[in-house]
């Protein structure tokens, strides 16, 4: 293990990044809380690597001015001329952007990196790809740990360090290998494409992902959509999970059979005592007990349906004609290039894309090149999917 530094203060971490910002890379990580221990989305840990020595800088004593300690570093992550070397990023930069409105420049992702290798599905975990590529395992014990609790364990500072000490090694190896298939501008297209990630959530309707799991039926949606947005209130309330006020399981238990009188509440079960009290307590038992309104469309810009369903007649044909060309592309992709290519090329929702956009505005360029080889060597026309649907 090398050196580790421990930063708490804005000096000392203003400090060290005006040391990053003198260097061609530094491998990064951050923990964070996710709807865990607290309600919402809370920054818990950054880890550097700088090539010799790994800094956790600790934001916690920042607060309540975070971001205004952080800003240093928060330069260096927009600075296009310091590669930011990640496993996985999707989630760390989505908190940046949605938290602190930073957006990350000159992103190389080892979990990208290897999914274009296409020896097995993506997605892999850090662990699995030091074990794969660097032949030993690292502990992984506290990746469910409470990352807002003071003072952080031995353990957790270790583990935290070991999630950024080995990324060059990995981005090294992964990008030779990558150079040796002729597909290191893959790699670089699709690093380049991270940089436009931006945090998005359906704040709309959010109940609409918990009720479709739980198969919440018309009727019951209204109580269900009620109930959720209660649980959410005292949830902010609280500074708590959602889940450790109602959990999911429960909160579908009383769309179907809610509670409506006070001797039923005061019985029921899997409910956070606040929810027993007022105002809280009046609030849920109104919910079982009015007649609520149903739930109607979603607005027309959370609609999303394949353009083939959009169509009909004629239309609807040459949409139906063009996914079946895609489909027949795929599957020469399969035999080709195995499974694993094919859908990284066109995965059900790029075939989606592909029909109402084309190709060429739908995928990348190394995604255009596989699917012309491909159409060529199988006597398909590329050209016919190549642009917007008209």
């Amino acid at each position: 293990m090398p050196t580790i530094h421990y930063l708490t203060a804005a000096d000392a971490i203003a400090t060290a990044a005006a040391h990053f910002a003198t260097l061609p890379r530094i491998g990064i990580d951050l923990e964070f809380d996710d709807m865990r221990y607290r309600y919402g989305r809370h920054l818990a840990l950054i880890q550097v690597f700088d090539g010799h020595a790994v800094y956790l800088i600790d934001p916690l004593p920042l607060e309540p001015d975070m971001a205004a300690g952080l800003e240093p570093l928060f330069g260096v992550l927009r600075d296009p001329a310091v590669a930011k070397v990640f496993h996985s990023c999707k989630s760390d930069i989505l908190l940046l952007d949605e938290v602190f409105g930073v957006h990350c420049r000159n992103i190389v992702d080892t979990s990208l990196q290897f999914s274009l290798l296409a020896a097995e599905d993506n997605n892999i975990s850090l662990g699995r790809l030091i074990q794969a590529e660097l032949g030993f395992e690292v502990d992984k014990g506290e990746q469910k740990s409470n990352w807002l609790k003071r003072p952080l364990t031995d353990a957790q500072k270790e583990y935290a360090a070991n999630d950024v000490l080995y990324l060059f090694e990995l981005t090294d190896r992964l990008a030779a290998r990558l150079a040796e298939l002729g597909r290191a501008q893959w790699a670089a297209e699709e690093n380049a494409a991270l940089e436009a990630v931006r945090y998005g959530r359906d704040d709309v309707r959010p109940w609409a992902r918990n009720a479709t799991k739980y198969k919440i039926s018309p009727q019951e949606m209204p109580l269900f959509r009620e109930l959720y947005k209660l649980r959410d209130t005292v949830a902010r309330q609280l500074d708590r999970p959602p889940y450790h006020v109602v959990s999911n399981d429960r909160l579908a238990e009383l769309a179907r059979q809610p509670l409506e009188t006070a001797n039923q509440l005061r019985a029921a079960s899997g409910l956070h005592p606040d929810l027993k009290r007022a105002p809280y307590a009046e609030q849920l038992l109104a919910i079982g007990t009015t007649d609520l309104a149903p739930e109607g469309p979603p607005p027309s810009d959370q609609r999303r349906f394949p353009l083939r369903r959009r169509l009909g007649g004629t239309a609807a044909a040459r949409a139906e004609a063009r996914e079946a060309l895609l489909l027949a592309l795929k599957a020469h992709l399969a035999a080709d290039q195995g499974p694993v290519m094919a859908n990284m090329v066109l995965s059900n929702r790029l075939i989606a894309d592909v029909v109402e956009q084309g190709a060429d505005v739908a995928l990348r360029p190394w995604q255009q090149q596989l699917l012309r080889e491909v159409a060529t060597q199988h006597g398909l026309a590329y050209d016919e999917v190549a642009t917007p649907f008209a």
